[in-house]
């Protein structure tokens, strides 16, 4: 009975490590969407808000700690669904969701600069938007 509660406590710490270790978003549970109708703009709810976290194993008395962020901009064209949506934790650094906002308009600028197209911004911010900052901004390090 003892080693079934030592598990249970080990399997939950490391599912909250996870968690909060993670700077990107879990392919799976969000690979990024495109808003293709007035549908996919909707809007975050509450209700979406409760799904992301369960997907993502956090328990909704840590919201405080996290950012619901789209995936793919609202900017980009990135839709208010679920497969868009993620926990960032706000307390991350060096990749913060501040960074990742720097990001975003530093490839927008691109776009209207015709350097580079909506698509291809998409896809480098769903691919890996931290190899993308530092593609395009440079390196940070953590001080």
């Amino acid at each position: 009975m003892n080693c079934l509660i030592v598990l249970s406590v080990v399997l939950v710490v490391a599912a909250k490590a996870c968690a909060e270790e993670a700077l990107l978003p879990s392919p799976k549970l969000t690979p990024g969407k495109v808003a293709k109708r007035d549908k996919d703009r909707g809007g975050v709810t509450l209700k979406m808000e409760h799904r992301v976290f369960a997907r993502y194993h956090l328990p909704w008395s840590r919201r405080a700690e996290f950012k619901i962020d789209h995936l793919i901009p609202l900017e980009l064209g990135g839709a208010d669904t679920i497969n868009n949506l993620w926990p960032q934790n706000i307390g991350t650094r060096p990749y913060s969701v501040e960074r990742k906002e720097l990001l975003t308009e530093a490839l927008l600028a691109r776009v209207r600069a015709g350097q580079m197209t909506l698509t291809q911004a998409q896809e480098e911010i769903r691919r890996d938007w931290i190899d993308a900052f530092i593609d395009y901004l440079g390196m940070v390090y953590l001080k």
